[in-house]
């Protein structure tokens, strides 16, 4: 229920800054061109809903932009529940409000780096409005794609498994999590591809409901990955002894 406020969030803000009218389709091209719906009815109507759901997002105020952050950060409350579930010494972190403060310091912090992301996977179609940016086009011809996604999806989960963790853990530890999240969701993505290209996704029986429902089918086995990905993390820790440089060895250090 989060994903409306980051994309109003992500247009808001991109938007402002390169200051295009096409960003926004872009995105949302983005979107629908790397779920695993091409064969399946109602592709046509989820690009529908989310191109009239950010609709003037470009204009939107500070006060509208603060209420979306701290709806965004509901995301991080649960990426920190999962990670808080995998804790292998049942450790949970802080109660509210300080939770919900943290969450969205994480939101804050985490929100620049997956924008740049963000441009860097529409780089090519930026390069154009900034005057066919050279470089804007090398970045596209060699980190775009699925090779610079999936190494994006890596960094994100490591730095959420680790700052997220209640305990001690590891950079080591959470990159091992965070390599398996993003495998398991790349092995989802690629097996519901060839099963909606294979039988349609069920068009023929839920008709234009078939592209809903297999979006619903792929974030619900996206969020199993990172469940899973927190549990491995978990494992690598208790397999490997924890380690010198530990989050909370480096606090006391400090």
């Amino acid at each position: 229920m989060t994903f409306p406020a980051l994309l109003l969030l992500a247009v808001w803000i991109l938007s402002n800054i390169f200051d295009s009218p096409n960003v926004r389709a872009d995105l949302i091209q983005e979107i629908i061109d790397n779920l695993p719906l091409d064969q399946v009815q109602g592709r046509k109507e989820i690009e529908d809903l989310l191109n009239q759901l950010t609709q003037g997002a470009g204009g939107l105020g500070v006060v509208t932009v603060g209420i979306l952050i701290y709806s965004s950060s509901a995301a991080i409350g649960a990426l920190r529940h999962a990670v808080e579930t995998a804790n292998e010494k049942g450790l949970s972190g802080p109660g509210f409000p300080k939770n919900k403060g943290l969450d969205i310091l994480i939101m804050l912090v985490t929100l620049p780096a997956a924008l740049v992301f963000i441009s860097l996977v529409l780089s090519r179609d930026l390069a154009s409005v900034v005057n066919d940016s050279a470089f804007l086009t090398w970045v596209a011809d060699h980190l775009g794609g699925p090779i610079g996604i999936f190494s994006a999806g890596v960094l994100f989960y490591t730095w959420i498994f680790w700052s997220l963790n209640p305990g001690s853990t590891t950079w080591s530890s959470a990159a091992v999590g965070a390599a398996f999240t993003s495998v398991f969701i790349w092995l989802v993505w690629a097996a519901l591809r060839f099963w909606f290209d294979l039988s349609g996704g069920g068009s023929a029986v839920y008709g234009v409901l078939a592209g809903f429902l297999g979006l619903l089918l792929f974030l619900n086995l996206a969020s199993m990955a990172v469940v899973l990905g927190a549990h491995v993390a978990a494992i690598w820790r208790v397999y490997r002894g924890g380690g010198p440089k530990s989050k909370t060895t480096a606090v006391a250090a400090g």
